[in-house]
């Protein structure tokens, strides 16, 4: 039998200004093992992790605090970052250096270089006229996905060239809803709808033309908002009643509901980090 990995959900809930943190060695039954607040933090919408750092983007703040989560159950916070390109940032996702963060009240795409993970750089932004209020972000290759709950779309770009993305399609098939949580198992793409309490679930094979393969709510999804996965088990924050839903995506065009849990105020992006 093979050692058993610890891991570690971060929940954000924006409506009292904290972070939860759970234990999830056990994926199917999370247990709380502590939460942040600090000064910091205003209206925490999204996390990101890369190594031992994580990214807290503060909706009301503009800004980006930084923890180090060497010790997971004991965040050590070591800096932020705001300048006056954040303006509601909402989204974060990362790809080896770089960070990207989305401004829901700009329409704009932050990049930074993270090389450096406590000391970000910012390398440029992009919006052109295709970005209406992005929230969620999600990554897989040189291929990121922009939710646009504006116009009910997610753009495709490229980023081969991190500090350029080109835009090379988008998602509009009528299923969307205000999406605003992006979430990528292997080849499947999950979208969280917030306007309707639905997760679309999409292949993307072929990433710059995915294809609607179906959708879940099962009556348990309330505000759907942050996606997070671990293995086939996807995590996914109910906004509007203070709960995590727990789905078994083994079959991922398929999610099974296993059980849910509560959390705190108005909980938004989520974030896993495994030992």
């Amino acid at each position: 039998m093979g050692i058993r990995r610890m891991s570690f959900l971060y929940a954000a809930a924006l409506g009292d200004n904290t972070v939860e943190i759970y234990d999830i060695s056990f994926p199917e039954a999370p247990v709380r093992v502590g939460e942040f607040n600090s000064d910091n933090l205003e209206s925490p919408s999204a996390l990101a992790i890369t190594g031992t750092t994580l990214y807290v983007a503060n909706v009301a703040g503009n800004i980006v605090e930084i923890y180090d989560i060497s010790t997971p159950a004991q965040p050590l916070r070591v800096g932020e970052f705001n300048g006056e390109n954040l303006s509601s940032p909402f989204g974060l996702g990362i790809t080896r250096t770089t960070l990207y963060v989305a401004n829901v009240e700009s329409n704009t795409v932050e990049i930074y270089d993270i090389s450096t993970p406590e000391q970000p750089l910012r390398v440029g932004e992009f919006n052109g006229e295709n970005l209406d209020e992005p929230y969620g972000l999600a990554i897989t290759g040189t291929t990121l996905y922009v939710a646009n709950f504006g116009d009910n779309t997610v753009k495709i770009f490229d980023i081969s060239t991190p500090e350029q993305p080109l835009q090379v399609g988008q998602i509009n098939t009528g299923n969307l809803n205000g999406p605003v949580g992006l979430a990528i198992t292997g080849t499947t793409l999950y979208v969280a709808n917030v306007l309707d309490n639905t997760v679309e679930i999409y292949d993307i094979s072929t990433p710059r033309v995915p294809v609607w393969e179906g959708k879940f709510n099962a009556g348990n999804l309330n505000g759907s908002n942050g996606l997070a996965i671990r293995g086939t088990i996807l995590y996914v924050s109910n906004a509007f009643d203070n709960t995590v839903e727990i789905y078994d995506i083994s079959t991922p065009a398929q999610p099974l509901r296993i059980d849910q849990f509560n959390t705190g105020n108005f909980p938004t992006g989520l974030a896993i980090f495994t030992i």
